[in-house]
């Protein structure tokens, strides 16, 4: 059996020193670079991932959230009356789910919700 893979070798060494080997032409290099200056690949420019309008809604929300808490616990007081009894009319049925099951279902939602996002971001950065 070596036989056969040394009588295969020897014939594989004399057919590549037959053929030698191919040397590009002398302006390979610069026929290659035309190529890839001739696509016009264009940069897009850096496009952060969370907005500055994002930003300023996030930070509006936590100064709203700071300053609800500090109302909240002082003795200040404002002057309203919200009924909410019509919600007592409303029967909402109770499930008792495992807390496993409810952190399961909590992922599968956000699974579920965060791939068309992602999908439309690799969308956007990679089409061609």
């Amino acid at each position: 059996m070596e036989k056969q893979f040394s009588r295969e070798d020897r014939l594989m060494n004399k057919l590549l020193n037959e053929a030698g080997t191919e040397k590009p032409s002398a302006d390979f290099k610069k026929q290659i670079m035309m190529k890839v200056e001739a696509r016009n690949a264009s940069i897009k420019p850096y496009e952060p991932l969370i907005s500055k309008a994002v930003w300023m809604a996030l930070g509006g929300v936590l100064i709203v959230s700071v300053l609800a808490l500090y109302f909240i616990n002082t003795d200040v007081s404002f002057s309203y009356d919200l009924n909410f009894n019509f919600l007592k009319a409303i029967e909402i049925p109770s499930m008792n789910l495992s807390r496993t099951m409810q952190i399961a279902i909590a992922f599968v939602a956000l699974f579920f919700l965060e791939v068309p996002f992602l999908k439309r971001f690799l969308d956007r950065e990679y089409r061609l």
